[in-house]
């Protein structure tokens, strides 16, 4: 069995994640209150929260690559190894060609967001962009989750063009 099919099979899947020990315990303790210790499930429900936000930070239009190479310096930051469902960590995967950012760094943003919102005295990574929509698109909905989601990349070699469409059905 090679590693692709092993990832597939498998209910949670060992990754390994760059965070400050501050984010990472803020990570534990929501998957702890929450989620029955599920990491994976905090992570969902950040991501089904903050999904839009995302959307509307990405830094891939004024980059001009589609690689995801920003990931802040600091030796604050260590690795961790989590177990995450493998279909949600596809969807962090692909989201990370969108956006820009590392899944790391989208991690730490989610978490920044999150405590903010809680009123935990932080300085974001990047602030919550202010979003002027119905109360469906706000992230305010808990209830629902991530559904399904389409990443098509395709070329034009004539003109050396490569275009990638990244659809979420859950918006």
């Amino acid at each position: 069995m090679n590693k692709e099919d092993r990832y597939t099979t498998v209910d949670l899947y060992r990754v390994g994640i760059n965070l400050t020990p501050m984010h990472y315990n803020y990570l534990r303790e929501i998957a702890n209150r929450f989620y029955n210790q599920s990491i994976s499930d905090a992570i969902q429900y950040l991501l089904t929260k903050y999904l839009v936000f995302l959307y509307e930070i990405r830094i891939t239009p004024y980059k001009r690559t589609e690689t995801a190479s920003y990931q802040p310096t600091t030796k604050q930051y260590k690795r961790y190894s989590i177990k995450i469902n493998p279909i949600l960590w596809s969807k962090l995967f692909d989201s990370r060609r969108f956006l820009g950012y590392s899944i790391s760094a989208i991690l730490r943003i989610l978490l920044d967001w999150e405590m903010q919102s809680l009123g935990r005295d932080i300085l974001p990574l990047i602030p919550l962009p202010q979003i002027e929509s119905t109360d469906e698109l706000s992230g305010n909905n808990q209830n629902q989750m991530i559904q399904s989601y389409v990443y098509i990349k395709s070329t034009d070699y004539e003109t050396r063009s490569i275009f990638c469409i990244f659809s979420d059905q859950f918006y």
